[in-house]
């Protein structure tokens, strides 16, 4: 990870992010994109899948599990382990199974004691790399003790989906492991080739990294892409190796989601697609601390600052990327910014939206009071289903205002010459963006650390 620190990076191609939007969204008039998933993966049915694992193994599941030092190594030390897998009468005796999971795995060890819930991805093709099962080579099994909705990944997956940029077909599971309800899960497919080739369909052979630095596709990609993405440090640069259009699309669809862990919002979860000519194109990964998040565990709710979102966090706040201070300190990008979500809430149909989560929530109700891990009362579960609810029309209103204010009609509250929407801190004129920093313990300057240089 010492590449990010003071690095800069960028991208991407904004005709890749753009469907049609609406409920019947397609991509170059293909397919809609929902009946591009497996049939695990029908929204109107929550399956019920089980694995039977040797005790010897789950044992020594259980041990990687609670080793937290390896853990925090950041180092990759959990191993595949042989499961039988089923799913009504259908059975894959060949699977393998290993632990999921970076933050929330370390949360819920050290937080919920007996009750800590294990997350997992279930491959089918480790012993023959040719099985499927329904067309799928690995199910990841997804759920971290701070989405009390159950539904976070479901919603905002569904949501990019339908509005054309890249997510993984996603739904609710119940999981039993040797004959016993273990827990309700978001299941996902992985994403891979076949993912790609869905929302980049004729140049679906580039390289994808997650986070910028770990591949998650091609066994030998191209290092030298990278390195030249890593190294650019001005907006000329990165537009000679990013499609920064289209990551700025990209990063609209986030702000939309109110997501506070992804780029937008917290700079670490990502994945970047390398198009070729057409460059980097930055996009969502890891959309659980979407929607009602920021409202039940951070201060901000539906008023995180599409710009400098980082702010009205509860402190220490995320820092946000080089790459994205870049951008948004020009102001014709800034703009072009608020274009973008004025683009994606064209596409965020609230009525919809708020439909999937009523019915959803509906169908999982029950396994949640039931779920034996669960973290979250049934009390805890309704007040996210709702806040959730609310988040989904009060973020669209805000985002608004922004837009509005981007387009000239915004106050400038401490006379500094910046708009709010242009302002980290709009109540004191000595802080904006291209203030001098002083050594004062205070964010003079607008992006997202205090006191640099002292």
């Amino acid at each position: 990870m010492a590449r990010r620190a003071g690095v800069l990076a960028l991208g991407v191609a904004a005709t890749a992010l753009v469907g049609c939007g609406g409920g019947t969204s397609h991509l170059d008039g293909g397919q809609p994109i929902s009946s591009a998933c497996s049939d695990l993966f029908d929204q109107n049915v929550v399956r019920t899948y089980s694995i039977d694992i040797d005790p010897a193994e789950w044992q020594s599941l259980d041990g990687e599990f609670h080793n937290l030092a390896a853990l925090q190594t950041g180092n990759d030390f959990v191993v595949y382990h042989p499961v039988v897998f089923h799913m009504d009468g259908e059975t894959v005796p060949n699977a393998a199974i290993k632990l999921h999971g970076q933050s929330s795995w370390l949360q819920t060890v050290m937080l919920d004691g007996d009750r800590a819930k294990m997350q997992f991805d279930i491959a089918f093709d480790k012993v023959d790399a040719n099985q499927k099962f329904h067309g799928v080579d690995k199910l990841v099994f997804d759920m971290p003790r701070s989405d009390w909705t159950f539904m976070h990944d479901r919603l905002a997956h569904t949501w990019l989906r339908q509005s054309g940029i890249l997510a993984s077909c996603v739904a609710n599971a119940r999981l039993m492991i040797n004959g016993t309800f273990y827990g309700l899960y978001v299941v996902e497919e992985d994403v891979g080739r076949g993912t790609i080739k869905q929302f980049f369909p004729g140049n679906a052979d580039g390289d994808l990294w997650s986070g910028g630095e770990k591949i998650a596709s091609n066994k030998q990609p191209d290092v030298s892409r990278i390195d030249a993405f890593w190294a650019a440090t001005d907006l000329a640069s990165m537009s000679a190796i990013v499609d920064v259009q289209g990551s700025v699309s990209s990063w609209a669809a986030e702000a939309v989601l109110n997501n506070a862990d992804g780029y937008y919002g917290g700079m670490h979860n990502f994945y970047l697609y390398d198009q070729g000519s057409s460059g980097f194109i930055f996009l969502p990964h890891d959309t659980d601390a979407t929607f009602d998040w920021l409202a039940l565990f951070d201060l901000p709710g539906a008023g995180d600052h599409p710009v400098f979102w980082w702010e009205p966090r509860a402190k220490p706040a995320p820092l946000p990327g080089a790459h994205w201070l870049i951008v948004m300190a020009d102001a014709d990008w800034r703009k072009k910014y608020a274009d973008a979500i004025a683009a994606q809430l064209g596409r965020w149909d609230v009525a919809e939206i708020q439909g999937w989560i009523d019915k959803w929530s509906q169908q999982i109700a029950a396994d949640v009071a039931a779920d034996p891990h669960s973290w979250a009362t049934a009390d805890d579960f309704n007040n996210a289903v709702a806040k959730a609810r609310e988040i989904v029309q009060s973020r669209a209103d805000y985002l608004r205002t922004f837009i509005d204010c981007e387009n000239g009609n915004g106050a400038d509250a401490d006379g500094d010459g910046a708009r709010w929407c242009d302002d980290c801190r709009d109540d004191d004129a000595s802080i904006h963006l291209g203030a001098p920093e002083v050594c004062n313990g205070v964010d003079d300057n607008c992006n997202g650390t205090i006191d640099e240089g002292c």
